[in-house]
């Protein structure tokens, strides 16, 4: 007679979990003690995955036979899918003392450690793990993982080859190896094993995504409007995994933005709901009481968000308001990390708790208001909004639109780079401030830059510059550059190496195959702040990508004095040039459509009295102007927040409110 657990078993076998599932579950309610029946549900629940009730069941079976050591095993996992890290170490520790040759033990305990932010003991028990088994593909998975949070993309990459090649159709192995590689700059290999994620797994968004952004990174646009269409279909078709940043340099639609926003958030508030805090309880204060903000980045150091907010946060120290500054990096040693420090009336370095630990250490700061300066970008904490760690929660400056989230309350803007007929594709509420939403840093100062030789440029000749990120570059936009380059013969083009080594002979192979000599390209290695303004000087005009537009380097450019010629799309990411020009009322500079920025940059660089009047033009505005008014910028600031605090002060939900 065949046993319910061996019924449930061949069930499983036959890939039926949900009548494996219903049969352990009548057996149970005749045979309630039997400690293997709970054990087996337990393991059910932990795959289909329900970790909450796998728990409970690994716990019935350890009440009645407390050395059982898969359930402590198994209890252990599930500990970990609930962020609990700590009670899985100590699980996995005692399943390790009946077990301990068992396979999946010490790479679950490894994984356990990370999780608690124990990361050289996790790389100890990592080692040990690969040391007893070394063709254990899940250890070596570990083993990347812990290399990965080191910092360490070499080493991880190593680690998750050696896995792809013990496990190699397993699509998670190879996205975890395309996503070490690619943090190494290892390009090739990265795209290759995205490439062999998709061949596993046709529905994989994130790999697909990746593959496009790399594409993209290194200039490569074989393949790339089949690649981005699929890509825009899947985001229609709900798939999950889509990174929103990297999705915004494929379409100019914020719809589609918005869709694909939205599908990360859903993915995001599950990740947050695994945190397992209790909710928020906002804090009971006059509303007179001081504001208490906070601010938590991944780029408090030499960064563009630390370089945008400096003399901000210095500005608001004189307020009566209390800032707080979380950095989720370690320290540079930087001087704009200095300067922050001292700015914040509290900062912390936060770059080694965990989530939930995180969560938790935001929270006991007590915030009226937390701005999320990292949106979904590299080095995103997303999942502790999710959960609350402040009343309210705002989008700003970092992720360059909507989050698509319902955890987040605000997204402050302003009237250009969202005017009111695209309203309808932002998931929060808008905030618009009277000028410009994004601030700068006016006591920066511009050295003189070396002679032209020293940079690699001609003696003579007009220089067209563009120091945007080698992803921004699309076809269209090179297009457009080959017309400007014909009509001006004598003209060079100035790049940033902003990206992996292969984008130089890409874009130079792209310049031959529309007759452009490939040597017109000059570019300029990255360099350190005051000498990469200083070069600005030199440049004539800097011309804008679309859709995705120069945003910190925008500013940049014309802080230094250099015009900068920009064609506005109808996306937050397409508008911020845009934005910067309407504020200081440079409105010749902003372009109708790809014709008319073709013949404006004609017209800017063939002409010398066109150039000379446009220099002039800005420098009148940027004295005059309010882009560069910090003073005027941090009252602006001052208002919209006391405007939030006190609304929430009230028991009033977000609205959407212009400021004047």
């Amino acid at each position: 007679m065949t046993t319910p657990l061996e019924l449930a078993r061949l069930r499983l076998a036959e890939g039926d979990l949900p009548r494996a599932l219903a049969g352990l579950v009548d057996a149970l309610r005749n045979t309630p003690a039997d400690p293997d029946l709970w054990r087996q549900l337990g393991l059910i629940y932990l795959a289909i995955p329900q970790a909450h009730d796998a728990l409970a069941c690994f716990q019935r079976c350890l009440n009645i036979r407390p050395d059982d050591g898969p359930a402590l095993a198994g209890a252990a996992a599930a500990c970990e899918a609930l962020a609990e890290p700590a009670t899985a170490v100590a699980l996995y520790r005692r399943a390790l003392t009946h077990a301990p040759r068992r396979r999946d033990l010490r790479p679950g305990l490894a994984a356990a450690l990370l999780q608690a932010g124990d990361i050289e003991a996790a790389s100890q028990e990592a080692d040990r793990a690969t040391g007893h088994d070394p063709d254990d593909a899940t250890a070596w998975r570990v083993r990347g993982d812990i290399a990965m949070a080191m910092k360490q993309p070499a080493a991880a990459a190593a680690a998750f080859r050696r896995a792809a090649a013990l496990a190699p159709d397993d699509s998670a192995g190879h996205y975890a190896l395309g996503l070490a590689a690619a943090g190494a700059d290892q390009i090739d290999e990265a795209i290759a094993a995205f490439t062999r994620t998709l061949d596993l797994d046709p529905t994989h968004g994130a790999a697909l995504a990746q593959i496009c952004h790399l594409k993209r990174r290194v200039c490569d646009w074989h393949d790339l409007d089949r690649l981005g269409a699929r890509l825009r279909q899947a985001v229609h078709a709900g798939r999950e995994g889509i990174t929103p940043f990297a999705f915004l340099a494929e379409t100019g639609d914020p719809a589609e933005q918005l869709a694909c926003a939205r599908l990360w958030a859903g993915q995001v508030e599950r990740d947050g709901n695994r945190l397992g805090l209790r909710p928020l309880r906002p804090p009971v204060r006059r509303e007179s009481a001081p504001i208490r903000i906070g601010f938590v980045s991944s780029g408090f150091g030499n960064h563009p968000t630390a370089l945008l907010i400096a003399e901000l946060i210095e500005r608001l120290r004189l307020t009566d308001l209390i800032t707080y500054g979380f950095a989720t990096t370690p320290d540079d040693g930087g001087a704009l990390r200095t300067r922050l420090q001292r700015a914040f009336k509290e900062f912390e370095t936060v770059d080694r708790l965990g989530l939930n630990a995180l969560a938790k250490r935001i929270r006991q700061a007590d915030l009226d208001i937390v701005f999320d300066l990292r949106g979904y970008g590299d080095g995103a904490v997303s999942p502790i909004y999710a959960q609350r760690v402040a009343p309210i929660q705002v989008n700003w400056l970092a992720y360059p639109g909507s989050q698509g989230a319902a955890f987040m309350d605000y997204l402050l803007a302003d009237r250009y780079v969202i005017p009111d007929d695209q309203r309808q594709h932002y998931a929060e509420r808008l905030l618009r401030l009277p000028q410009c939403f994004q601030p700068s840093d006016s006591t920066r100062r511009i050295p003189e830059p070396p002679p032209r030789s020293e940079c690699g440029l001609p003696e003579h000749g007009p220089v067209l510059a563009c120091f945007n990120n080698s992803y921004k570059i699309t076809p269209e936009v090179f297009d457009a550059w080959a017309r400007i380059a014909r009509a001006v013969p004598d003209a060079c083009f100035w790049l940033l190496r902003a990206g992996p080594d292969a984008m130089i002979p890409a874009l130079r192979r792209e310049a031959a195959a529309r007759d452009i000599a490939p040597e017109r390209l000059i570019f300029m290695e990255k360099l350190a702040h005051p000498e990469y303004l200083a070069r600005y000087r030199h440049a004539d005009l800097f011309l804008d990508t679309w859709p995705y537009n120069a945003h910190t380097t925008a500013s940049d450019a014309l802080w230094a004095g250099c015009p900068v010629l920009t064609l506005p799309g109808r996306a937050f990411a397409a508008r911020v040039a845009g934005s910067l020009l309407a504020t200081l009322g440079l409105h010749p500079l902003i372009a109708s459509d790809i014709d008319d920025y073709v013949a404006r940059a004609i017209a800017i660089v063939r002409f010398p009295e066109q150039r000379h009047a446009i220099r002039d033009a800005l420098e009148t505005a940027r004295r005059d102007s309010p882009l560069f008014d910090l003073r005027r910028y941090a009252n602006d600031f001052v208002d919209a927040v006391s405007w939030m605090a006190t609304r929430q002060r009230r028991g009033q939900a977000p609205i959407d409110h212009d400021f004047f």
